[in-house]
């Protein structure tokens, strides 16, 4: 058992609450506690593997698969437009969103710079082809994370706090910041017609506005799993492409100050790692919580959270394995 696991059963009490008050669809309140008890699930299996994890290097096999696995990212089995390539899953968002948050299991497992420096470059060119420009800003977040804690392997909480503070505070203002760019360079955007150098919402401000209205509808308690979908009115249902604002209207204040204890729980851990785990960590966290101001990330289907709890649960129970890893990593 983990402190943390308390804050994730109070979260289950807290859905299970908020569908007996809504009496919602079966399929709704089934989703909904079956994605929040996701949670406890995969931090159980984490828990119960991590020592088995490191000790016997099962990290260095998975970054070695991993790492033979992310060229085939960039083949593309269908097209998509003339500025961007879908990439191996067949949407570029989904092929990019991917490839970042499995670079830091990557660069768990590797100790040769130059196959490190080979999977970044594998990912820089797949960011590229896709296009992704939330893809790129969490990667490039992600990356500037890992080389601090790895510069700097005795962070503790405080400062990797302020450090992922600081990577939310940029990803939520990115647009505002590459306006100003392009406003001070307008000679590289406009020389370019590039997909990543447009600096604009793409509609996504529109659907923000409109999901923070209907939280202002009921802001308590929230408004469930059903609550995130917008009909645009052309048959299609849309979602907010932004992971913070769903979490703030499925749990409400209630909920997302539970979730935000959760968060900063994960944090903690984080800080008690050993070197290699801490700064694959901290990449990890810094980049789901930067894709999370552009896509939707928590407690939805694809999950992409996932990646990083693992890598947290698993680095925390080797905090105490292997004094020697300071002197391994220096």
């Amino acid at each position: 058992m983990n402190k943390s696991l308390i804050i994730i059963s109070l979260l289950v009490v807290f859905v299970v609450i908020q569908n007996i008050i809504f009496q919602g669809s079966l399929l709704i309140v089934v989703q909904s506690i079956a994605l929040v008890l996701f949670l406890f699930f995969t931090s159980q299996i984490a828990l119960a593997e991590g020592k088995s994890f490191y000790h016997k290097e099962q990290y260095k096999t998975l970054s070695k698969i991993l790492l033979v696995l992310l060229p085939f990212f960039l083949i593309s089995l269908n097209s998509w437009s003339d500025f961007r390539q879908p990439g191996l899953f067949r949407n570029p968002n989904i092929t990019s969103h991917l490839s970042v948050m499995i670079l830091p299991f990557i660069l768990l497992g590797l100790d040769q710079k130059r196959y490190k420096v080979f999977a970044v470059i594998i990912v820089v060119l797949i960011t590229t082809i896709t296009a992704s420009r939330s893809s790129v800003l969490a990667f490039s977040l992600g990356l500037l994370t890992y080389i601090f804690v790895t510069i700097f392997p005795k962070s503790n909480f405080f400062t990797l706090f302020v450090l992922l503070a600081s990577v939310l505070g940029i990803s939520i203002y990115s647009v505002e910041i590459a306006e100003w760019v392009s406003g001070n360079f307008s000679s590289l955007v406009s020389s370019s017609d590039s997909r990543l150098l447009d600096t604009g919402y793409n509609g996504r401000d529109v659907l923000m506005q409109l999901a923070l209205e209907r939280f202002e509808s009921q802001p308590i308690i929230g408004l469930g799993f059903d609550g995130v979908k917008f009909d645009s009115g052309s048959g299609h249902v849309l979602g907010t492409h932004n992971g913070l604002i769903e979490t703030l209207i499925k749990f409400g204040i209630i909920g997302a100050f539970i979730f935000s204890l959760f968060c900063s729980s994960l944090i903690w851990m984080t800080s008690k790692h050993i070197p290699r785990f801490k700064a694959a960590t901290i990449m990890s966290l810094a980049t789901i919580f930067s894709l999370s101001t552009n896509s939707s990330t928590f407690f939805v289907l694809n999950y992409l959270f996932i990646y990083s709890l693992l890598l947290v649960y698993l680095g925390y129970r080797v905090q105490d394995s292997n004094e020697n890893e300071l002197s391994i990593e220096h």
